[in-house]
C-alpha cells in the first residue's frame, strides 16, 4: 500500500507581501506614506488627488466576499487552489499559495489650494491572490480574485488595470490575461459583478534552477480622478524552477517545508527505531515540533561537496555489520522477501547532513562520529504475526540519550522498503528536493507515546 504523502502537507504560514513603491511618487495630501499610501497627479478639472493602497485584511467579511461574491450576487467563487476557500492571511505548500485575503482602496481627496478639504471618495475591493505550479512543467498559472466593496458614486466609475509580472523576464514570460468579469465598475452599481483573472507564466528554463519571484500591481483611474496604484510581493511566496531533481523542468515553493511520513502499516520496525532517535535524542533529527529539520542530500552528482550517501552509510552500517554484530534475535521476514537477511538501519538517514556518517568542516555533517559504535544500538524482534517490538540491545552499554544517532538490527526488506523508492519517487523527487533542502520527519501513530521518561515504553496504535 503507497502512502499518499500529499494528506500530510500543511499549509505553511508565510509573511504577507511587501507592498512597494510605484513611481512616478507625488507628494500626499491628506494621507501618509507611513499608512501605506500611493498617490497620483491631482486632477485639475476636479481638484482630487487620488491615492492607493493595498491592506491585509483577515476579517470575516472580506473572507466571505472571497468566497460568495457580492451580496448581490452570492455566487461561489471559482478558486485555482481548493484550500484557499475561507483562509485567511497567506500560506504555501509546496506547489500551491494562497496570497492574501486584502482590501485594495482607491480613494479621491478633494483638496483645495493644496490642502485637504475633508471630503474623500472612496473605493475598495478585496483581494484573493492564488497561484498553483507543478512539478511536472516550467509553466504555472496565478490567478486574482476582486469583490467589489464600495465605489463612491461621485467617481462615477473606476476601472482597474492588472498586471501579473514575472519580474525576471529573461527568466520567465508572460502569457496573456484571462478575465470572467469586466474590470470597470459603476458607481450607480457597484456590486454588480465580480472579476477573476488568470494567466500563465513559462520558465526559461534555460538554466538548471533559478529563482522566480511574482509581483503583482493595481492601477486604479475614474472619470473624476487620476490613476494611482500600488504593487506587491511574496518573498515567502518566491518559486524555484529547476532540471535537476529531474530531467522534466519543474517549479516548487521552495520555502515550503514538506512533511516525509513513513509508511507505518508497511514497515513498523523502521518506523518506531526513526520516531525513538528523534524523540530521544538532543539532535531530534527531522523533528518539526524542536524545529530541527533534516536536510537532503542527494547523489553525490547533485550535492555540493561531492558526498556519495552511500559513505555515510558505511560508517554507520559498514558492510556486514549485521551478520556479524547485530542481535540475533532481529526477525526477518522469508514469507515476504526469498532469502530476507538481517540489516542495519540507521537513523538519521544516510541520504542527509543529519547523518552520523557525515563528516563535519566544510562537508557539511552536522553530528559527525567515527562509526555506528557511537550510536543507541536497538533491534527489532517479531512477537507474534503482526506484532514488532523494538528492543534496546541488551548486550551493550545502555543508552545515555546524549547520542547523536540510532543503529537498529531488523529485516532487511523492512530497512530497505521504508525508504527505497518510497522516498526517493515518492517524496524526495516528488517534491523536488534539491541539496540541503530541509524536511520534516512525522510518526503521526506515535503522537499519543511519551518519549520523556529514561526508559521509553509505547503501544501503536494507541491501546
Amino acid at each position: 500500500m503507497v502512502l499518499d504523502q500529499d494528506s500530510h502537507q500543511q499549509p505553511q504560514a508565510i509573511a504577507q507581501p511587501d507592498v512597494k513603491p510605484v513611481p512616478p511618487a507625488e507628494p500626499l495630501i491628506g494621507r501618509s506614506s507611513a499608512d501605506g499610501w500611493s498617490c497620483g497627479e491631482v486632477n485639475e478639472k476636479t481638484n482630487i488627488q487620488p491615492c492607493s493602497r493595498l491592506v491585509p485584511d483577515n476579517s470575516k467579511k472580506t473572507r466571505d466576499a472571497l468566497t460568495k461574491g457580492t451580496s448581490k450576487t452570492r455566487a461561489a467563487l471559482p478558486h485555482l487552489v481548493d484550500w484557499c476557500e475561507g483562509f485567511g492571511n497567506s500560506h504555501i505548500k509546496r506547489y500551491e499559495a494562497c496570497i492574501g485575503s486584502f482590501t485594495f482602496e482607491y480613494v479621491g481627496v478633494v483638496v483645495k489650494d493644496g490642502k485637504p478639504t475633508g471630503e474623500v471618495l472612496n473605493a475598495s475591493w478585496a483581494v484573493g491572490q492564488e497561484v498553483k505550479l507543478s512539478g511536472t512543467s516550467a509553466t504555472f498559472t496565478q490567478q486574482l480574485t476582486l469583490v467589489p466593496v464600495a465605489v463612491d458614486a461621485k467617481f462615477v466609475s473606476v476601472t482597474l488595470d492588472v498586471r501579473f509580472d514575472c519580474m525576471i523576464t529573461d527568466r520567465c514570460t508572460n502569457g496573456p490575461q484571462a478575465w470572467d468579469g469586466a474590470l470597470e465598475w459603476l458607481g450607480a452599481d457597484p456590486f454588480s459583478h465580480t472579476a477573476v483573472g488568470k494567466i500563465d507564466h513559462t520558465w526559461s528554463a534555460a538554466n538548471k534552477s533559478d529563482t522566480l519571484d511574482l509581483s503583482t500591481k493595481i492601477t486604479a483611474y475614474s472619470p473624476a480622478a487620476n490613476p494611482a496604484a500600488s504593487r506587491w510581493q511574496a518573498d515567502g511566496a518566491q518559486i524555484r524552477c529547476d532540471k535537476i531533481s529531474s530531467t522534466t523542468p519543474g517549479c516548487a515553493f521552495h520555502k515550503y517545508i514538506p512533511t516525509w511520513v513513513m509508511n507505518f502499516d508497511k514497515t513498523s520496525p523502521a518506523v518506531a527505531h526513526a520516531w525513538l532517535i528523534q524523540s530521544k535524542l538532543p539532535n531530534h533529527p527531522g523533528s518539526k515540533t524542536h524545529n530541527k529539520p533534516m536536510f537532503f542530500l542527494p547523489a553525490a552528482d547533485k550535492n555540493a561537496p561531492g558526498r556519495d550517501p552511500d559513505k555515510n552509510r558505511d560508517v554507520i552500517c559498514p558492510k556486514g555489520w549485521a551478520a556479524k554484530s547485530g542481535h540475533p534475535k532481529a526477525t526477518t521476514v522469508p514469507e515476504i522477501s526469498t532469502g530476507d537477511l538481517a540489516s542495519c538501519d540507521e537513523f538519521a538517514y544516510a541520504s542527509s547532513y543529519n547523518s552520523g556518517g557525515m563528516p563535519g568542516g566544510v562537508i557539511g555533517g552536522m553530528n559527525p562520529v567515527a562509526s555506528g559504535d557511537s550510536c543507541v544500538q536497538t533491534y527489532a524482534t517479531r512477537v507474534k504475526q503482526g506484532e514488532w517490538h523494538l528492543y534496546d540491545d541488551e548486550r551493550m552499554a545502555a543508552p545515555t540519550w546524549a547520542e547523536v544517532c540510532g543503529r537498529s538490527a531488523m529485516s532487511s526488506w523492512i530497512n530497505s522498503t521504508s525508504m527505497g523508492g518510497a522516498f526517493s519517487s515518492g517524496f524526495s523527487g516528488k517534491y523536488r528536493l534539491l541539496d540541503k533542502d530541509p524536511y520534516w520527519v512525522g510518526f503521526p501513530q506515535f503522537a499519543h507515546c511519551d518519549a520523556s521518561k529514561v526508559t521509553v515504553t509505547c503501544a501503536v496504535p494507541k491501546p
